[in-house]
């Protein structure tokens, strides 16, 4: 826009100076004006034929032998006058400046409307250039739309796989640890399969070892409850002047030794750490006890068969029994293998 108001003030620059370079009164112009006869009203003109030419004058020839003269020639025609030429009306010279002004002015617009049909030519072309910009400009913007739009869907599509691989990773990972906890499980429902198994091996193996241990223990009080039988007989045996008896028996065992009981009880008394009680009536406490002995007198086992109604002075007389350990020789030089201990809290 403003190009185009700079070249329309210069264009109108133009213009002034040319109007006044040419505006000068041309000098006077003389007319010549014929008329035929004395007519008010003049003909118009009739077109005139071209004037002759003068001819060339002849060359001289060169003189010949003189002939006889011969006669001599006609007078030439005399020759036509020229028709006089109708005179021009004088053309008044403001008419003809304005008529010059007019067809400048007409010259003028005719410029002006080429340069302003070029200007128009010109911001047409400018237009379509800026539209060709404009639509350059859409189409680069549409492009870089379809590319953000396909570099989106790349990067959705990227971080879909992503995600899809990761979870197909989890459930792989969470396969693999269901599988291995399964394994696991298995693992350790057979250890236990196994510890049971074993268990009940070792139970079994112990039920029998017990049982083994039970007969043994009933097959060893078989032998010590036939011992007694055999001590009460030679007991009453004894008391009934059998031969073969023992009358002081105050501890069983000990073959024929009469004292056999006190020496026992002056071994296990020291061992019985129970201070008995004040004594109150004629009650008298009594643990009895079954002592298995080797044949070196040594203890191997004790067995509680009578309590006394007092748990700790039951464990005291039990201590002392282990305590004196080997038992007193006999005199017979035997130990007996089953020795039944009476024992009272206050003898």
């Amino acid at each position: 826009m403003l190009l185009a108001v700079a070249v329309h003030l210069l264009l109108l620059i133009v213009l002034i100076f040319g109007v006044n370079w040419r505006s000068e009164n041309p000098g006077p112009v003389q007319v010549e004006l014929w008329a035929d006869g004395n007519s008010p009203v003049s003909p118009p003109p009739t077109p005139q034929p071209e004037p002759p030419k003068p001819q060339p004058k002849p060359q001289p020839a060169p003189e010949p032998e003189k002939a006889p003269e011969p006669p001599p020639p006609p007078p030439p025609p005399p020759e036509p006058e020229p028709e006089a030429q109708p005179k021009t009306e004088e053309v008044d010279p403001e008419i003809a400046l304005q008529e010059a002004k007019k067809k400048r002015e007409e010259e003028e617009k005719v410029r002006q409307a080429a340069e302003a049909a070029k200007e128009k030519a010109r911001i047409e072309e400018e237009r379509k250039q800026a539209e060709l910009k404009e639509k350059k400009r859409l189409e680069q913007e549409r492009q870089a739309a379809e590319k953000a739009a396909a570099d989106k869907a790349a990067a959705e599509k990227a971080a879909a796989d992503k995600a899809a691989a990761e979870k197909k990773a989890k459930d792989n990972a969470a396969k693999k640890a269901a599988a291995e906890k399964a394994a696991a499980e298995k693992a350790a429902a057979e250890k236990a399969a196994e510890e049971k198994a074993a268990a009940e091996k070792v139970a079994a193996e112990k039920k029998a070892a017990a049982e083994k241990k039970a007969k043994e223990e009933a097959a060893k009080k078989a032998a010590a409850d036939k011992a007694l039988k055999d001590a009460f007989r030679n007991d009453a045996m004894g008391a009934a002047g059998i031969p073969g008896g023992t009358a002081d028996r105050n501890q069983a065992g000990g073959g024929r030794d009469s004292g056999y009981g006190a020496k026992v009880r002056a071994c296990v008394q020291p061992g019985v750490a129970y201070p008995p009680p004040p004594r109150s009536g004629s009650e008298n406490p009594t643990a009895q006890y079954r002592v298995q002995l080797g044949s070196d007198g040594k203890v191997n086992g004790v067995t509680l068969t009578s309590s006394s109604g007092n748990a700790g002075f039951d464990r005291a007389v039990e201590t002392g029994i282990r305590r004196c350990n080997p038992f007193p020789k006999p005199s017979t030089g035997r130990y007996e293998p089953i020795i039944d201990v009476v024992y009272r809290m206050y003898d």
